[in-house]
């Protein structure tokens, strides 16, 4: 599994556990919403789809979403 493709799974698993807890869930929400569009444009991607071609196509963007989760630490190094 490439960099990019682990780093999606954890941002996406992270996602399903932290669903039920608004406030967790807001910051992905509003992540995804300034982010994945740029990939995903009619929004009917799966997640982690979309979070890895977000990773291959614009790295710069994936990696500011990565350092604003994992300042929040909802994902690990």
């Amino acid at each position: 599994m490439s960099e990019i493709e682990n780093l999606a799974m954890k941002i996406f698993n992270s996602f399903e556990d932290c669903y039920l807890e608004k406030s967790k869930c807001k910051i992905f929400e509003e992540l995804f919403d300034r982010y994945l569009p740029k990939v995903d444009k009619d929004g009917k991607s799966d997640t982690y789809d979309a979070l890895v071609l977000l990773g291959l196509h614009h790295r710069n963007e994936f990696d500011l979403m990565v350092k604003v989760l994992r300042d929040h630490s909802l994902i690990s190094d």
